[in-house]
């Protein structure tokens, strides 16, 4: 984690260097993630957890031509997920909060590009990386075993440029990989992002 997190602080002091095509800034969002159980023989079903997914961050935008840019998120993430475990003749749920950072590595394609490449809206597409750093249950036991230590996904969606320290993002995120270690089952995942972008560089280089 802490090599992660001296990669992203390189990463955007850096960028003074680059200003013109460089912004960088602070990533606050929330996330509703919806998990299918499979292969489990009906002893785990999942449920929509009781608390909002947040995460927070850092992200770097770079421009490379006129209408494409690379954006880079490297936020810290706090997800809840719902289980009813069934063992004859009873049955029980439990609520998981899962630790993670996530890497997101966006292609941003400017939608107007006559308003300038940092104003408008855009589209976003690219990978999403997670690892987990820990889990644990309602009642406080470590149940990090329980999940693979990364898994991957796939974002698209599309943001909005408020003045040019603001921006509003909304993506859609699927799952490719199983996120359970718990073999033969399987946990998939699909949902939605919402992000709130802070443009630092546009503060300090006003």
């Amino acid at each position: 984690m802490k090599k992660i997190l001296l990669v992203a602080f390189v990463l955007i002091t850096s960028t003074n260097l680059f200003s013109q095509n460089f912004t960088y800034g602070v990533v606050l969002g929330a996330s509703y993630i919806d998990g299918t159980v499979q292969k489990s023989s009906n002893s785990i079903t999942e449920s929509p957890p009781e608390k909002l997914d947040t995460h927070f961050g850092v992200f770097v935008d770079y421009q490379f031509s006129e209408r494409f840019g690379v954006k880079l998120n490297t936020q810290y993430n706090r997800s809840y997920e719902r289980y009813r475990f069934y063992y004859i003749p009873n049955s029980f749920s439990d609520e998981f909060s899962i630790n993670s950072i996530q890497l997101i590595p966006h292609l941003k394609f400017d939608v107007a590009s006559e308003s300038g490449y940092y104003k408008g809206g855009y589209l976003l597409v690219g990978p999403r990386m997670s690892f987990v750093l820990s889990a644990k249950d309602q009642s406080g036991n470590d149940v990090t075993n329980f999940y693979k230590s990364t898994n991957f996904g796939a974002q698209f969606g599309f943001g909005v440029t408020i003045a040019k320290m603001f921006a509003l993002e909304i993506l859609g995120d699927y799952g490719f990989s199983d996120i359970s270690e718990s073999e033969p089952m399987e946990i998939r995942t699909a949902g939605a992002y919402l992000n709130l972008n802070f443009n630092l560089e546009s503060i300090i280089n006003k």
